[in-house]
């Protein structure tokens, strides 16, 4: 399974083709997912008319909750990006924790997401 970041899925919003075919490529291989991180801020920016269609695109994915395993890739990738100085958003470092506990790729357009060195975040 892969893990789409709000970049991405916004831009599926937005109605970018790019990130309409990435997403349906990937869904006719394997199951895909987002975080409830990720979720949080698409729905905050959401309008009451928009709201259906967030909410049906949503469905679409899992969504990997924020659960005690991820509080210690978290902390622990938060305390890498201290060590390099290289701090970023603490909502991506939560995906991040997302990400690595569950042992999943993540797809993002975010280049915050660069600072944590990881083989399994694609920065697009």
């Amino acid at each position: 399974m892969v893990i789409f970041d709000s970049s991405i899925i916004i831009d599926v919003l937005r109605k970018k083709n790019y990130a309409k075919d990435l997403i349906e490529s990937y869904a006719e291989k394997e199951r895909i997912a987002t975080t409830v991180i990720s979720k949080y801020e698409i729905l905050r920016g959401t309008t009451e008319k928009d709201a259906g269609l967030v909410s049906g695109l949503l469905n679409q994915f899992v969504i990997y909750d924020f659960e005690d395993t991820v509080v210690k890739e978290a902390v622990k990738a938060h305390k890498r990006l201290a060590e390099k100085g290289k701090m970023v958003n603490e909502l991506d470092v939560l995906i991040a924790g997302i990400v690595a506990a569950n042992n999943e790729t993540l797809i993002t357009k975010d280049k915050d997401f660069l600072n944590f060195e990881s083989a399994k975040i694609i920065v697009l």
